[in-house]
């Protein structure tokens, strides 16, 4: 005999009310161990677990299948506020002396209790948290070259408690304090409070947070740099900007870097926006060298710091088209707004928080940016991501669709669309053609020319046309920053020796390089115990810091180049000054023939 429709009906109700049941009635229970405790400890107590229930959010409390007992312990080690094992919680006895009436609890105390509930959360059959790849990428244990597992946490700036980067546990456990105590959490911490919300749920913080996200940019004059806040709704691309390499050591296999494609204000976010170039910046990872020696030996150990630059994308042009003579690619990126939006948050943590050392074989700009792009774009967390060259990288990206090399299929196309920017050499060749057209200069190639004395030079400066004049000037333009760029070279050397008597020179570098640091890793310049993103008040902080580096450092970099000058080797200052004398008089007869030109023109009419 069939059971009817309305059995059948109760029989189903009975099944889920029953399978329901332990989720329905799973909360929080916190049982008080009363052991050892007097009658107004055990009411202060009793207060305690009593407030913390208003402090986890509901969905939290939901996740608890059994009772959690609570034990108070004058044996924990005087450092140690609290423990969890075996999902009971013992916690220092004497943090209840603190506890007054009418008062807000302590936050010490409310702090580990959250902090041990974690525990006791993260390690029941509901949990397993800690061991989430992508709470480990945004913690900061960052994934290594070969799939050979993970680095150790090397964010150590703007950190709430240095205790968090000891495993991923305590970061799990340390964070759900802050974020449940801090009313600003979301606003310092936005990915990570994302993630808490995503995987234990939703809290019950609310905030209004500034979206634009900060970041200290150099400027042109060597020594300055301001505050960006930067609005992820101005950005319409980010590009994969790859230098190509050169034949020096370090530069040999290229530089791997992101353009931020930003929009002038006021132009809605679009295609156009790819021509406004001055808003355009670039994130590079390069070694601070923060003392006055390079060595690429301590760039292979990993000496040198590791730093996410943010530059004005026209410097990052000139400095390896027109100085480098090294070619860029920009290719874009296929990243949606929201994925746009991620990177940044993600690019300003590393900015504010990352203390990595820069290693030539494994932790190079390119392994620093494919972590970069896997930790800000989590759809991007691919091991395979992680590569050892720029162009390695670049080849992965576009195996995975994400990057589109097609851009620079048709170079001249490229070049047009602010895709490819050539290396100035061929332009160079070009202006010299020029000029070996009505000059009998001696050699076909404009590098032949560059390497020459400026002495050799310097008796063509008065022979050519207004054209030939034009071309010689630029040419001697670009053969003092290639001299700049050598002279630079030997002083390092120079003040290297600790044989020479430079040490008022050096001590004048190194205060320089010390404030330079403090602009590239801004940590340092906000006090107090701020964590994370900066808060409106630590921007302004910042922001005024940055003002005065900047005002005392770029005359004091000008004043020391001025005096590091008379430093080099006679040979090189005789070369610097006759190049000098070489542009001032090709300057004059540029005049003088134009002013010739224009009386010809007028005499014609």
């Amino acid at each position: 005999m069939q059971p009817s429709g309305q059995v059948r009906r109760w029989r189903w109700a009975v099944l889920i009310a029953w399978l329901a049941a332990p989720f329905a009635q799973a909360a929080l229970q916190l049982e008080l161990q009363p052991q050892g405790l007097n009658a107004a400890q055990i009411v202060a107590a009793e207060r305690v677990l009593k407030q913390v229930h208003t402090r986890l959010p509901a969905a939290w409390q939901a996740r608890f299948q059994h009772p959690v007992q609570v034990r108070w312990s004058d044996t924990l080690p005087a450092h140690v506020h609290g423990r969890a094992r075996n999902g009971t919680i013992t916690l220092q006895r004497a943090l209840l002396g603190a506890v007054q009436d009418d008062q807000p609890l302590p936050r010490p105390l409310e702090a580990a209790l959250i902090h041990e509930l974690t525990h006791v959360l993260d390690r029941s059959p509901q949990g397993g948290w800690s061991r989430d790849a992508r709470l480990r990428d945004l913690a900061g244990w960052q994934r290594r070259p070969w799939k050979l597992g993970r680095t150790a946490n090397a964010f150590r700036e703007r950190s709430p408690d240095d205790y968090e980067r000891t495993r991923p546990a305590e970061f799990l456990a340390v964070n759900a304090e802050h974020l449940l105590l801090d009313p600003d959490y979301a606003c310092r911490r936005p990915a990570v409070a994302a993630w808490f919300a995503a995987n234990l749920g939703p809290s019950d913080q609310a905030v209004g947070c500034d979206s634009r996200l900060p970041l200290m940019q150099a400027e042109e004059e060597v020594g300055a740099a301001t505050l960006l806040e930067l609005d992820p709704a101005r950005i319409y691309a980010v590009d994969y900007l790859l230098a190509e390499g050169n034949d020096q050591l370090m530069s040999r296999w290229g530089h791997s870097m992101l353009r931020l494609v930003i929009c002038a204000p006021g132009r809605p976010r679009g295609p156009a926006c790819r021509m406004d170039l001055s808003h355009h910046r670039v994130l590079s990872y390069r070694a601070f060298v923060g003392d006055v020696q390079i060595s690429s030996w301590r760039g292979l150990t990993g000496a040198y710091p590791s730093r996410l630059f943010v530059l004005p994308l026209n410097q990052v042009i000139n400095e390896y088209t027109q100085v480098e003579l090294r070619g860029l690619s920009s290719v874009p990126l296929a990243l949606d707004p929201p994925d746009i939006a991620s990177l940044l948050e993600r690019v300003a943590q590393v900015h504010w928080s990352y203390d990595g050392r820069y290693l030539f074989v494994s932790n190079n700009c390119a392994v620093e940016t494919g972590k970069l792009l896997q930790e800000g774009v989590p759809r991007l967390a691919s091991p395979g991501l992680n590569r050892l060259t720029p162009r390695g990288l670049l080849t992965r990206l576009a195996r995975q669709g994400v990057a589109d090399a097609s851009v620079l299929a048709d170079r001249g196309q490229g070049m047009r669309q602010g895709y490819y920017f050539a290396s100035a050499e061929d332009h160079y060749q070009q202006l010299f053609d020029a000029a070996r057209q009505q000059l009998p200069l001696g050699t076909t190639s404009v590098g032949e020319w560059l390497r020459q004395p400026a002495s050799e030079r310097a008796r063509w400066v008065e022979q050519g046309d207004l054209r030939a004049t034009a071309a010689l000037l630029l040419l001697e333009q670009a053969a003092l920053r290639r001299e700049e760029l050598r002279a630079r070279d030997v002083l390092k050397r120079l003040l290297g020796d600790p044989a020479r008597d430079d040490a008022a020179a050096r001590d004048a570098l190194r205060a320089l390089l010390e404030d330079t640091g403090q602009l590239i890793s801004p940590a340092a310049l906000v006090t107090g115990a701020g964590y994370g993103l900066p808060s409106a008040d630590e921007r302004v902080q910042a922001s005024e810091a940055a003002a005065r580096l900047s005002a005392q450092g770029v005359p004091a970099w000008q004043a020391l180049q001025l005096q590091l000058k008379h430093r080099l080797p006679q040979a090189q200052q005789r070369e610097l000054a006759t190049i000098d004398r070489n542009l001032a008089r090709l300057g004059v007869r540029m005049r003088e023939l134009a002013r010739q030109d224009g009386v010809t023109a007028g005499a014609a009419r």
